[in-house]
């Protein structure tokens, strides 16, 4: 729909008030006259007055004229304004037509009446500013027009608003839209008197300003801010202008915005609500507004997880350098930006991916923070305080292991000789995490170390041991060779004369050997060789074996008795592997 041109008028005029104003309308002329009103008369002073007399209400008139002053009769003016008078010298008794006693005079009155009206126009029921020269009115604006006359009376109030023509004015005017607007009015009396045009121009402003909020600093998808971030606030108005604008957060207390940003730093972490809205000079007021946002105070949380090796140690935690560090970080609201962490005191560096902890053996210093999207970061702080150790250990130093033989053992020809009693000891050292295990294997049987071991079977073995730290370094593989020997001499022995007899004896065959027969004893040994041998006569005690035994006479004496005869002979090798053998026979019979 096409606005009307009068329109188009008034709407430029609202922002250039001094460019563009409603013309004058044509201004309706006004008949001089002669008004009658409660036996008065009144007449337009400016009218010629013809006067005429009668001597009966219905004959004829006569025209009256004056010789001592011709050129001020026929017409004749009124001179002053108000009443005039035409006078005869003395009153006359209608009855007795004898001059009236005490003499006064006769008098007509004419109302004389050559000035206008005069119109005061009223504003009211609006609020008014004043401003670069243009009065403004807001809502409710009613306009009156009012007039007196001082003679004859008002006829009537004649107005025109906004170029509009020239309508009589009845009640009050009221304007309720934004407008630059310009009222024409004037009155007229009874008599044709027209008052000189008089105009009012004004601007109605009934739209009320309108506001709008803007983040400055951190913000985070439109509505996560951070403690820092402030708001800034602006009005504009496009006739009075903005006289004022208020904000307020939640439910507090509205606060006039002074044109400086507005911080949020003192309310707590959470949902809030700006409330904002603005003024203008005429009092409009603009529907409230509000903008939810959430403050973010709380930076991110850090978890940090130590993957693989690692062992807790007298308020240690000891790492290798396949120990790798992982941290993992949320937040609860903005989201985690990035987490950053150093390495003994060197750069930031940004987190990406468990990373590992510098290879050098000993404490290592490592620590991290993290921030969040809208720049809420932690203090950094300490991997190892984190954690509740007093470091964090790098130990990339494997552990040794040593192994020892017990007794018995024998070493000869680059051979060492043990047997299944030989304890085997192997002994490890971590100066840093401890040792976790001992592992080897005997001849590829393999086994974890707990305590010292035997080996059972004969024969050479090969041992072999690694030692494993408790953040798994592992030494590089020993090796030990031995031999096994379980077996023990065999015990040989000869007599130096054959038998002469046999006997039985519990079922035995026992053979009968001459007086002076000698009884020879040895041994052998197949690995270590033979260490001693020893024999015991009849239950006596044992002896070393030095040199044949002779049976002679005397021992036969000795043994006349019981010529029966039992020799225990026990041979032992280097490495105390003990054989025996019981020899019975008689002799002398």
């Amino acid at each position: 729909m096409s606005l009307p041109r009068n329109y188009l008028i008034v709407f430029f005029a609202c922002f250039f008030p001094f460019l563009a104003m409603s013309q004058e309308p044509n201004k309706p002329t006004f008949e001089k006259k002669v008004f009658l009103k409660d036996g008065n008369t009144y007449v337009q002073k400016q009218l010629p007055l013809y006067l005429k007399f009668s001597t009966d209400p219905s004959g004829q008139n006569y025209d009256l004229t004056s010789k001592l002053t011709p050129e001020h009769t026929n017409p004749m003016y009124l001179d002053t304004e108000g009443p005039n008078y035409i006078r005869s010298k003395w009153a006359v008794d209608q009855k007795t037509l004898k001059t009236e006693v005490p003499q006064f005079e006769v008098m007509y009155e004419l109302y004389a009446d050559g000035l206008a009206p005069i119109t005061s126009i009223g504003f009211a029921g609006a609020p008014k500013y004043v401003g670069g020269g243009v009065v403004y009115y807001g809502k409710g604006l009613n306009v009156s027009l009012s007039a007196q006359d001082a003679v004859s009376g008002v006829e009537g109030i004649h107005y025109s608003s906004n170029g509009a023509a020239y309508s009589n004015y009845a009640s009050s005017l009221q304007f309720n839209t934004d407008n630059a607007n310009t009222i024409h009015y004037f009155s007229a009396d009874n008599v044709g008197n027209a008052e000189d045009t008089k105009n009012r121009k004004f601007t109605v402003d009934v739209s009320a300003p309108t506001s709008n909020h803007a983040i400055s600093g951190i913000s985070y998808q439109g509505n996560i801010i951070a403690p820092s971030t402030r708001f800034r606030l602006s009005a504009s108005d496009n006739l009075s202008g903005v006289s004022t604008t208020h904000y307020s957060y939640d439910s507090r207390g509205k606060v006039n915005y002074l044109g400086s940003a507005v911080g949020v730093s003192y309310l707590a972490d959470g949902d809030h609500v700006l409330h904002y809205y603005s003024i203008d000079r005429v009092r409009n007021e603009e529907v409230h507004k509000t903008f939810n946002f959430y403050l973010d105070k709380i930076p991110p949380v850090i978890t940090v997880t130590v993957e693989g090796d690692q062992h807790r140690k007298d308020g240690r935690i000891y790492v290798s350098e396949r120990t790798k560090m992982n941290m993992t970080a949320t937040d609860n609201k903005a989201g985690v930006e990035s987490i950053s962490y150093s390495l003994d005191g060197g750069g930031n560096q940004n987190f990406t991916s468990p990373f590992n902890i510098p290879n050098k053996i000993g404490p290592r210093g490592i620590t991290y923070y993290a921030t969040d999207n809208v720049r809420n970061r932690n203090n950094s702080r300490s991997v190892a305080t984190t954690l509740g150790v007093s470091s964090i250990y790098m130990d990339n130093r494997a552990p040794t292991t040593g192994i020892s033989y017990g007794k018995p053992q024998f070493f000869d020809r680059d051979t060492l000789f043990i047997n299944n009693k030989t304890n085997i000891t192997l002994t490890a050292r971590d100066y840093e995490s401890g040792v976790l295990k001992v592992d080897y294997s005997v001849n590829g049987a393999s086994a974890t170390y707990n305590a010292p071991f035997n080996i059972a079977a004969e024969g050479f073995k090969t041992i072999l041991f690694q030692s494993t730290d408790n953040v798994n370094n592992q030494e590089k593989q020993k090796e030990s060779h031995t031999f096994v020997d379980n077996t023990p001499p065999v015990i040989f022995y000869n007599f130096s004369i054959k038998p002469i007899g046999t006997k039985v004896k519990d079922g035995k065959t026992l053979s009968i050997y001459p007086n002076y027969t000698r009884l020879y004893l040895a041994a052998t040994d197949q690995h270590c060789g033979t260490q001693t041998i020893k024999y015991s006569m009849n239950d006596e005690p044992y002896f070393d074996y030095s040199s044949p035994y002779t049976l002679d006479v005397s021992e036969v004496t000795r043994f006349r008795k019981n010529k029966y005869h039992k020799v225990n002979v026990k041979a032992t090798d280097k490495l105390g592997n003990e054989s025996s053998q019981l020899i019975e026979f008689y002799v002398g019979e």
